[in-house]
């Protein structure tokens, strides 16, 4: 688990409107199978209650990233390489989402 300290080469940007995003943390795990790996980069964002309907973009976008996101062979080197975003951590009123994909991710590492 790595903390984003608004690094710039850590941004991402939207698919829909180029929009940029720092992410807080990433979670990096990589597993081997026979003789590669399959490495997982995980985007995670705790979010306050007070910003969840303000920033409903940016948790759209990390959902999206599981579906659209395709890491680029030319660096993967002969390993798999998943992309995942998460719902956005909120303890108040959002945990249970998260839980439930957090849950899911580690049942199919």
């Amino acid at each position: 688990m790595v903390r984003n300290e608004r690094v710039p080469d850590l941004a991402i940007y939207s698919f829909t409107d180029g929009e940029r995003f720092e992410p807080d943390f990433l979670l990096f795990i990589r597993k081997h199978k026979n003789q590669s790996f399959i490495s997982n980069q995980v985007y995670v964002e705790p979010k306050g209650s007070h910003l969840l309907l303000k920033e409903t973009w940016k948790e759209n976008f990390l959902s999206q990233i599981n579906d659209l996101a395709e890491a680029d062979d030319s660096y993967a080197f002969g390993n798999e390489y998943r992309i995942i975003g998460m719902p956005f951590f909120n303890e108040e009123e959002r945990m249970g989402d998260f839980t439930k994909a957090m849950n899911e991710f580690v049942a199919n590492i």
